[in-house]
């Protein structure tokens, strides 16, 4: 019996660990704005396999910063090696020239432009900034590549000095993976069977005693 509780346990958790979310998280913490943006991080990419062939993409800002439409830059420059489908962008939001350059960043084959986007403006969105990348053959966290200067993302934001350019990000960093609601309730639901199983089974005993 309690060999059979231990597989249907395992069971659970196999199932549980295919269903485990990791994410990679990076930095704008590089800045050329004009003057300086003020002090980094200036906002983050949050990059989550969504499933086995699609990436979403999140950008979030860090308090009170928006971003601009100098023509400097885009919303969000990246690299991807192509051809990619990017969908479900955030509104406001589209897709922008590829190639695109960050000017001090340099070059980044893809791009998301801010529509509503003018200059400095108090009314330019603040976001986040969200969407959707995949391809035929599929995209993972890993194909976002740092482009020659070594910058993984670049942002053209107005910083909380008011201050208008790009920041950028390198390197990212995956926080430990953490099973997702449906696999904690998955394995939950394994638990209470087995104990449930031993429960009929000690009074199925005592009753025959």
């Amino acid at each position: 019996m309690i060999k059979k509780i231990l597989f249907f346990s395992s069971v659970c958790l196999l199932a549980s660990a295919s269903f485990v979310h990791a994410d990679t998280i990076f930095t704008l913490t590089a800045d050329a704005c004009t003057g300086t943006c003020g002090t980094a991080p200036f906002g983050t990419i949050n990059l989550a396999q969504t499933t086995p062939t699609l990436v979403t993409v999140t950008e979030t800002l860090a308090a009170t910063e928006r971003f601009a439409g100098t023509g400097a830059g885009q919303a969000l420059e990246f690299n991807v090696v192509g051809p990619i489908t990017i969908n479900l962008l955030t509104s406001g939001f589209a897709l922008g020239p590829a190639p695109a350059t960050a000017s001090a960043f340099g070059s980044f084959l893809e791009s998301i432009t801010c529509t509503t986007c003018q200059g400095g403006k108090d009314s330019n969105p603040s976001g986040p900034l969200v969407f959707t990348v995949t391809s035929a053959s599929g995209v993972s966290i890993a194909d976002f590549l740092a482009n020659a200067g070594g910058y993984t993302f670049a942002s053209d934001i107005v910083g909380k000095n008011g201050n208008t350019g790009n920041v950028a990000a390198t390197a990212g960093v995956t926080p430990p993976a953490v099973p997702e609601p449906s696999s904690l309730l998955l394995f939950g639901t394994g638990l209470v069977a087995a104990a449930g199983s031993i429960r009929r089974r000690v009074f199925s005993a005592i009753r025959s005693n």
